[in-house]
């Protein structure tokens, strides 16, 4: 298979940025969605300012409105908007004409819901991100879901984002019985809730190529 794409999310300092692009990172996940990792647009840039190479941003919301993205955008430079609720093609449609690439976010209860997910963004997305669902909300919650349940997607050509639950110790299982296009992970490369740690990131970078 090709090589997996890596993507560290919820950096929020410009250090941490700069070692994780230089490190190899594909992506890099700044979050405007409210919760631990949350930063303002301005922060945002900071880190966007901070990667090296052709590491990416990628800006990662919650039911925002297009309008709202665009403007962050404008302000942090992310390259990606990540759509983590219930947004609908619509949103994602607008956003792309816009100059964006789109990842939507899906959290599947059942392997009927992600093929369902699936056909309705399959088109819209540039990738769809798939992490386990929790009552705690979208992202960063470390959930995992059945990996079997990807079995029944025909892809199409969608790129495929894993996340929930993924840090260095299983992420190359991972990517062995999967084949997704990109792994995403945030609260498995952190010493406590949106305190990133260099050495995990590092661990799980190597562990991922």
């Amino acid at each position: 298979m090709s090589r997996v794409g890596v993507k560290i999310c919820g950096l929020r300092e410009p250090r941490h940025a700069t070692a994780t692009s230089r490190a190899g990172a594909d992506y890099v996940g700044v979050v405007f969605a409210g919760r631990v990792r949350e930063v303002t647009a301005e922060e945002a840039a900071a880190v966007v300012g901070a990667l090296e190479g052709g590491t990416r941003a990628v800006g990662v919301f919650l039911d925002a409105e297009p309008a709202e993205i665009l403007r962050k955008r404008d302000v942090a430079g992310f390259h990606v908007a990540q759509l983590a609720g219930e947004e609908p093609p619509e949103v994602c449609d607008r956003l792309r004409d816009e100059g964006l690439d789109v990842w939507k976010g899906l959290r599947p209860t059942s392997s009927d819901a992600l093929v369902r997910g699936w056909d309705e963004y399959r088109e819209a997305a540039d990738a769809i991100i798939v992490e386990g669902f929790s009552p705690r909300g979208p992202g960063g919650t470390g959930t995992a879901f059945p990996y079997e349940w990807l079995s029944e997607l025909a892809r199409n050509g969608c790129a495929l984002a894993l996340a929930g639950g993924l840090k260095a110790a299983n992420v190359a299982r991972a990517i062995r019985d999967v084949r997704p296009d990109i792994v995403d992970v945030s609260s498995g490369v952190e010493r406590a809730p949106g305190e990133k740690s260099i050495d995990l990131i590092l661990e799980f970078l190597a562990e991922a190529k």
